[in-house]
This record gives C-alpha cells, structure tokens and sequence, in this order.
C-alpha cells in the first residue's frame, strides 16, 4: 500500500466529473431551461406564441 496511490488517482476524477457536467449544462441549455432547471420565460413566450 502506497500512500500516495489514492492521492494521485482523485484529481482524474474530479476532471471527469467536471467534464460531464459541463455536457449535461451544455444539453440542457438546449432544451429551453435556466441553471435551475426551470423553463426560460423567453422560451415559453415564443414557443405559445400563435405567430411563430
């Protein structure tokens, strides 16, 4: 046992928790909702709009 074996490994795991987060936010994003995951008002108006 190497002390120093779990402290290298976590810093990888933090990046790959980073990197699909920013993917999940990313997707999200393009669905119409706000960071917390309410609708955009702007997104309703346009999409009830009759004229659209």
């Amino acid at each position: 046992d190497h002390p120093f074996m779990a402290t290298t490994k976590v810093p990888e795991v933090r990046d790959i928790t980073r990197i699909e987060r920013i993917g999940a936010h990313s997707h999200i994003r393009g669905l119409g909702l706000d960071d917390a995951l309410e609708p955009r008002q702007h997104w309703l108006v346009v999409r009830s709009s009759p004229w659209r």
